[in-house]
């Protein structure tokens, strides 16, 4: 995964050409100029368009049949577990980062929707998460969560953080502008939907984020700053992230705990978060338009 793909420097070796000494000097303006053998030079010819769908496939991880998951509203970040003032600077920062970037974030004091929680000991911590709260990680609802696999690599993988997202999907009423659940609540009556003519057939549904569990290893950190982990923070609280993405080809914040080079949200991930909340908020955002958006994104265009 530690790989990044870019332009190698050419090498290049210039050829010496031996000077006799009865052999008159050449005239500079008419001397060629020396011999030069250019080595290997990889070039990522592919569209910018094929980047970003690649891009968007190795890091997107939505619910089966579901578009990519938001927040509607504000996000309060609940960080706790850490040494000392780590835990109000990790707050502070996510706070400052989020604002700066125009994403939905509240204030310090509302009321938690992405956890953050530090450990000595990820897999152990997240098993008994799971183990103590099923509900938490399994709810009753279908189309909220990722797969049985995922919930499995959330609890045996020995990354650095780890994180667990749950959303609901969402119908806007273009009639009264009210948003209600698509999916049966439990202990609630489903709500029957309007019958639309055929000009009004195009989807309604979008898919809102409304829970973030994130465990973070604080003995596999390393040398990661305050600053670095609060903006692989964000990628993840803000965006359905694939834990098992191969992003190594691409710079991006993802690649922290294999190239802690990295100083913070790249481009990449800028734009992609950009594109992925200034897309209409009345509408599904899918995987597949998600690629074309970033590529706009990323040109500089605005996202239709």
């Amino acid at each position: 995964m530690a790989r990044r793909l870019g332009l190698l420097a050419a090498l290049v070796v210039f050829g010496a050409t031996p000077i006799m000494a009865q052999t008159p000097p050449a005239d500079p303006a008419t001397q060629e100029p020396p011999a030069s053998t250019l080595e290997d030079v990889i070039v990522d010819g592919r569209p910018l368009e094929e980047r970003a769908r690649e891009f968007v496939d190795e890091i997107a991880q939505p619910v089966r049949r579901r578009g990519l998951a938001r927040w509607a509203h504000p996000v309060c970040f609940g960080v706790v577990n850490f040494s000392g003032d780590a835990a109000r600077a990790i707050a502070d920062q996510l706070v400052v980062r989020a604002d700066e970037l125009g994403l939905p974030v509240g204030d310090l004091d509302c009321r938690p929707n992405v956890f953050v929680i530090g450990t000595d000991d990820g897999p152990a911590t997240a098993q008994a998460w799971v183990d103590r709260s099923p509900g938490a990680f399994r709810p009753p609802v279908g189309s909220t969560v990722a797969g049985r696999s995922a919930l499995d690599h959330f609890v045996s993988s020995d990354d650095a953080v780890r994180w667990w997202h749950i959303s609901i999907p969402m119908h806007f009423d273009i009639f009264d502008q009210q948003l209600r659940p698509a999916v049966r609540l439990p202990g609630r009556v489903p709500e029957h939907l309007r019958v639309y003519a055929r000009s009004q057939h195009q989807s309604r549904i979008r898919d809102d984020m409304v829970k973030v569990m994130v465990l973070v290893d604080v003995e596999r950190l390393a040398d990661v700053t305050i600053a670095q982990l609060c903006d692989y923070l964000l990628m993840v609280a803000y965006a359905q992230i694939d834990p098992q993405g191969e992003t190594g080809s691409f710079e991006t914040i993802l690649n922290l705990f294999e190239e802690p080079s990295i100083p913070g949200l790249t481009e990449w991930d800028r734009a992609y978060l950009t594109s992925l909340y200034e897309y209409d908020p009345t509408r599904r955002a899918s995987a597949g338009q998600q690629g074309e958006r970033l590529a706009e994104e990323l040109r500089g265009a605005p996202a239709e």
